[in-house]
């Protein structure tokens, strides 16, 4: 099987019928595509690489649930959003343990984020203003303008139509230029 020509439905396939040497073109594929995703889902690039490598993980532990006929781009994402929902889960216990002190110290460091945006470079604005907005609308975002997924890509992976899709995305890039230009 020749990987370069081979589409990744047919790779999968092959991953799935335990030809697993045909993980690698998948990896070399979608390795920096799902890094950069959940680098701007998490803000985080050691924490990033530690989810990529989950999914790759993940890819070969439910093989067996990947259905052929499914686009292979959408089987994954769904499993990074999987990944990075479960590491979501996660810090949220891990800050509820947390002692109020530490919650007010977070809160304060927020407001210093605003003062520093005004500071920084626009390319940096944007990221800490991306980083600002709630979880399902930071993905929306970033999914669409950064990963180039189309809306009816994205309302598979959200379990929505298309058209709510992008109704999702103009939502989310509002509440982007409400942070960004705030003050």
């Amino acid at each position: 099987m020749t990987t370069t020509s081979t589409s990744d439905e047919e790779l999968m396939a092959a991953v799935r019928a335990d030809d697993l040497d045909q993980l690698v073109p998948l990896f070399e594929r979608y390795h920096g595509p799902l890094f950069n995703y959940l680098t701007r889902l998490t803000n985080n690039r050691d924490t990033s690489e530690d989810l990529t490598q989950t999914v790759f993980e993940r890819i070969l532990k439910y093989r067996s649930s990947y259905q052929p006929t499914q686009p292979f781009k959408a089987w994954v994402y769904q499993m990074a959003r999987n990944v990075h929902a479960d590491y979501w889960q996660r810090q949220q216990k891990l800050r509820a343990d947390d002692d109020v002190a530490e919650v007010e110290k977070t809160g304060g460091l927020r407001g210093a984020a605003f003062v520093q945006m005004r500071v920084s470079s626009h390319h940096d604005d944007l990221h800490e203003a991306l980083a600002l907005l709630p979880t399902p609308q930071r993905e929306i975002l970033v999914l669409h303008r950064f990963q180039g997924f189309g809306y009816e890509e994205i309302g598979q992976l959200l379990g929505c139509t298309a058209e709510a899709a992008r109704v999702k995305a103009h939502r989310a890039l509002q509440a982007l230029r409400k942070i960004y230009f705030a003050n």
